[in-house]
């Protein structure tokens, strides 16, 4: 085998990829919290000494708010070196290509064990990242601009709801706004889920660095990546 190490993901795509995780894990935990509050376990504290042990609505809500403000930063560094490196560019589906529908169906049936991953060509994106990964962009951007519409709210007048108070209106008011939000960052879990098992699925049967790869910035190919071109 003629495996290649190829340099894939820059240091700051790599920090990105982590401060950004870690952001919509806590967005995600205080979120669930603040939709409903719960008090867990028969050795948790009690409602009515949760403000006395600092567990308090106002104290989650601050951590919420600041995940946010991350996770904002977080997408325009994301954003500006996207701009700046080839490497780190985001790549969309070429659906007009017919490798592109070649690709997705190579690599939905390697997924799911019907295709043998010797099988098939290379991608250093495939046809299921660069379909997904700009869609998951675009769901970080909509949690961003409803988040910061409802935290306008507590300040009227101010830089968020002059920026993106119209989507309160837009989407039919401050509930359905909440619940706009709701489902959204369900369904950024639900990718987060399934990039895991994607990511631990081809380090265990490849070998590659698929998971070593956002730490170290390179993985293996056994062949060379037809897509080789669009991060050097």
């Amino acid at each position: 085998m003629n495996a290649r190490k190829i340099y894939i993901f820059s240091p700051g795509l790599r920090v990105w990829h982590w401060v950004n995780f870690l952001a919509i894990m806590v967005l995600f935990f205080t979120g669930l919290y603040i939709g409903n509050p719960f008090f867990l376990g028969p050795v948790g504290v009690e409602a009515t000494y949760a403000y006395r042990e600092g567990i308090t609505m106002d104290f989650i809500r601050k951590i919420h708010f600041i995940a946010g403000y991350v996770l904002l930063a977080a997408f325009i560094f994301r954003i500006i070196i996207a701009i700046f490196s080839k490497r780190d560019r985001l790549l969309f589906p070429t659906i007009w290509r017919r490798d592109y529908w070649t690709g997705l169906r190579e690599i939905t049936l390697k997924y799911i064990f019907v295709m043998r991953d010797a099988e098939g060509h290379e991608y250093v994106r495939n046809a299921c990242a660069r379909t997904f990964y700009p869609l998951v962009y675009l769901m970080i951007l909509f949690m961003i601009m409803t988040g910061f519409a409802m935290y306008g709210m507590s300040k009227p007048g101010g830089f968020w709801p002059s920026l993106f108070g119209w989507i309160l209106g837009f989407l039919g008011g401050e509930f359905m706004v909440h619940m706009w939000h709701h489902w959204v960052a369900w369904l950024i879990i639900i990718f987060a889920v399934l990039h895991v098992y994607f990511v631990v699925r081809e380090e265990a049967i490849k070998k590659n660095g698929e998971l070593s790869s956002m730490f170290s910035g390179y993985k293996v190919f056994e062949k060379e990546p037809v897509d080789i071109k669009d991060v050097e």
